[in-house]
């Protein structure tokens, strides 16, 4: 049997048969505006036609199958979608393959991971050995400036030393300190000079007359086991220039005293846990040095006002001594 169309051209009908002769032509109303194809039954086949004016979806006969654009799957021509089977398999496969595409994605992420673990536990492992092995680090340098009072300077070690007694006898502070194969006689120490101008008064009535000098250290090229004992050397120094500057305010001692000593004591408990890990000969130094700054300000703590503190001034030189060979240790 024959399938027939109709098309709609320029306002009239024309039916057309399989052999593309017309069949008839009927007029229509003008309101149509674009060509139409009517649903004709033929052979089996359903042709979908509706005016382009009314329409809401446009099918389309492409060999035997339809298109609906308003889901874009192929249909076959009898309207029916495709059968429920095949529609969950695809949803299945495309569930399962997302499914395994993450569980991949997981492992080698993981085994990547694992593997970024290994290299830090291995260079943790070899950070450890290189110091049980006596592999030491760099600190900053440390520059010691004070001013000083001085009494004399000797080629000799003993000469200086008898000085030294003759000053002490008198209730004086003295001190030796070894620069360039001299030995010069300090007889007080202070962070500026004018913190000693009430000491060069007192000992020039009963001495000779003191000279003001810069005292100066510098140390490069410090080594210790780990970074980590900088802050306890570094701050060594801050303790000591502290304290002297607590010297000169008796007035502020009280607080200010208690403050510093209560860095003090955490200063010293840190070197404690870091000692272990030091030379016999630096760890003996490390305790000279507390030992006399914390009898620098058990001294502190007896200054009287109005009164010149010499045996606070002994303990601070004695102090800057100590910590002086500490850092040598450290060269």
């Amino acid at each position: 049997m024959k399938q027939e169309i109709s098309i709609l051209i320029n306002g009239k009908e024309t039916n057309y048969s399989e052999d593309q002769t017309p069949v008839n032509e009927q007029p229509v109303h003008n309101d149509e505006v674009a060509a139409a194809i009517e649903e004709v039954n033929r052979g089996g086949y359903t042709i979908l036609a509706t005016s382009l004016k009314k329409r809401e979806n446009f099918f389309k006969r492409k060999n035997e199958l339809v298109l609906n654009k308003r889901t874009s799957f192929l249909v076959p021509n009898n309207g029916k979608g495709f059968p429920m089977q095949i529609v969950a398999a695809i949803m299945g496969a495309i569930v399962t393959g997302t499914i395994l595409g993450i569980l991949v994605l997981t492992v080698f992420s993981s085994d990547i991971t694992e593997a970024g673990d290994k290299v830090t536990e291995t260079s943790t492992v070899q950070t450890e050995k290189a110091a049980d092995t006596g592999k030491s680090v760099t600190i900053r340098p440390i520059r010691l400036d004070f001013s000083a009072l001085q009494a004399g300077v000797f080629s000799s070690k003993d000469r200086a030393e008898g000085v030294v007694k003759s000053i002490e006898e008198k209730g004086f502070s003295a001190v030796i300190f070894k620069s360039e194969e001299k030995y010069s006689v300090i007889v007080g120490i202070g962070n500026e000079k004018h913190q000693l101008d009430k000491f060069n008064d007192a000992y020039q009535k009963e001495m000779d007359k003191p000279l003001f000098k810069s005292l100066s250290f510098s140390f490069d090229q410090l080594k210790t086991p780990t970074k980590l004992d900088e802050t306890y050397f570094t701050n060594g120094q801050i303790l000591l220039q502290n304290t002297l500057t607590l010297s000169q305010m008796p007035e502020a001692s009280g607080s200010g005293l208690d403050r510093t000593l209560s860095d003090f004591n955490k200063w010293k408990e840190y070197g404690k846990g870091q000692k272990g890990k030091w030379s016999e000969r630096t760890t003996k130094a490390a305790s000279d040095f507390e030992k006399q700054l914390e009898g620098a300000f058990l001294a502190l703590k007896d200054s009287k006002k109005g009164e010149l503190n010499w045996a606070f001034q002994q303990k601070v030189m004695d102090s800057l001594q100590s910590y002086t060979k500490l850092l040598a240790t450290l060269e």
